[in-house]
């Protein structure tokens, strides 16, 4: 889909999945972003897609396991990290030192094509909307994820200690990065919808927060899988080599 999109509305019910009639109720009502002209709606994608973001963080728990299930099977977070995607401590300040460390990871982990389209495409989403979704978590991502950008479906944390003003909704320091790596944006809403429930999990984000060890990270990943109801239902993470 081409940068700065203005979808119809046929074109919009088929970006996300809903028919022409629901968009455009929708539409009337403000619930999701357009504009009337004449008696045609138009869509921008960039706003489409800040909407997405903010109605799957906020979405409750049965439709988020509904975003992340498919018709037999989920990914299970600790079979797209590795300890090798995983930073304890960044150890810098600013957003754009961020979005760099978290690129030099990918970078190292031989996860993506281009570090340097991946940093630009970083940066450019956050400044379009920050990816901070409070209770000290961002979500940093590509707008357009693809097997273009990526090798194969990752999941990069990084930990910063001291905590980075990062733009967040409450105000509060972020001191969780999880960059999702997707090579589709089918696969990258999964995702985001998975760290959205275990945003909501009592205690989880301090205790990645205060890991001391990468094996750490990847135990409280399972331990997650333990408790949801997925466990018993695993995906094998796909990649281009099949």
């Amino acid at each position: 889909m081409n940068k700065n999109q203005v979808l119809t509305t046929k074109e919009l019910a088929e970006y996300i999945k809903l028919n022409e009639k629901t968009i455009i109720k929708m539409a009337q009502t403000g619930e999701i972003p357009g504009v009337k002209v004449g008696s045609q709606w138009r869509f921008h994608i960039d706003a489409i897609d800040s909407y997405l973001q903010n109605k799957i963080i906020k979405s409750p728990e049965k439709k988020l396991n509904s975003i992340i299930k498919d018709k037999s099977a989920v990914i299970p977070l600790s079979r797209l990290v590795e300890n090798k995607l995983i930073e304890l401590d960044l150890g810098v300040r600013k957003p754009e030192k961020v979005l760099s460390k978290l690129t030099n990871m990918a970078d190292s982990a031989n996860l993506t094509h281009s570090p340097r389209l991946l940093y630009q495409e970083l940066l450019k989403r956050e400044k379009m909307l920050s990816t901070a979704v409070g209770q000290k978590v961002a979500i940093p991502h590509p707008r357009y994820p693809s097997d273009q950008l990526f090798r194969e479906n990752k999941i990069v944390i990084a930990i910063s200690k001291e905590g980075i003003n990062y733009d967040e909704p409450d105000k509060d320091k972020v001191h969780l990065f999880f960059m999702i790596c997707a090579l589709s944006e089918a696969i990258h809403i999964r995702l985001l919808a998975m760290i959205s429930k275990l945003i909501r999990e009592s205690g989880s984000i301090d205790k990645f927060i205060k890991a001391k060890s990468e094996d750490e990270i990847i135990r409280l990943s399972l331990e997650f899988e333990r408790k949801s109801m997925f466990f018993n239902n695993p995906l094998e993470t796909t990649n281009k080599s099949g």
